[in-house]
């Protein structure tokens, strides 16, 4: 997907983050304080490499509601894990968030808003515009559904959304949602976000 030129949110003490390199994977980190011209982070695994890369462009990718957004700059010093970049004022947003995609078991309810069809099941995945379910009703396609879905903090995220498709076997559905409020989707990309990391980091061991 192409990028594009957007307003973005502004980063922030203790936003979890991505920090890419060109050179490197994209690697894990937390912020520990930034401004408009320079941004601190600590890195969630520490990399050998990242000292070579001194003096070179390196960017932060955030993800927010609206989607996630790369800040360009370029990397100025760095000491057992602790970056610090100098930003360039460059902000682009590389992917929106339904492109985002996570694994994850969740326990969700979801019932029929006209037929009464549905129960107690759990998420296979989860992005922020829909989830694939377990589904032992043989839920139909193109029906509407009321769905509370249980995330590890605060109450069940509630919403409408609709059944728009059949995962890899009959038994499992994708619902879109259609009715999210934006507290609730902000603390669903909190979790995705949080569950990207946990990946990345399991990944680089």
């Amino acid at each position: 997907m192409s990028s594009a030129r957007v307003s973005a949110p502004t980063l922030a003490t203790g936003q979890h983050v991505v920090v890419h390199n060109v050179h490197l994977d994209r690697l894990p980190a937390t912020i520990e304080k930034a401004d408009a011209a320079t941004v601190t982070v600590v890195l969630a695994v520490a990399d050998d490499r990242i000292s070579r890369l001194v003096g070179r462009e390196i960017s932060v990718e955030l993800m927010s509601g609206r989607g996630i957004y790369r800040y360009s700059g370029t990397l100025s010093g760095e000491r057992s894990g602790l970056l610090t970049i100098g930003l360039d004022g460059g902000v682009e947003r590389i992917q929106r968030r339904e492109f985002v995609r996570v694994d994850a078991h969740l326990p969700v309810t979801v019932r029929g808003v006209d037929q009464d069809i549905g129960g107690e099941t759990t998420t296979l995945d989860v992005s922020g515009s829909g989830m694939r379910i377990a589904d032992k009703w043989h839920l139909p396609l193109e029906i509407d559904v009321r769905f509370e879905l249980m995330l590890p903090d605060g109450p069940p995220l509630s919403a409408l959304g609709r059944v728009v498709r059949v995962g890899s076997d009959v038994d499992q559905k994708g619902i879109r949602f259609d009715s999210v409020s934006r507290t609730d989707e902000d603390r669903l990309m909190r979790y995705i976000r949080d569950r990207e990391v946990k990946a990345l980091r399991a990944s680089r061991g």
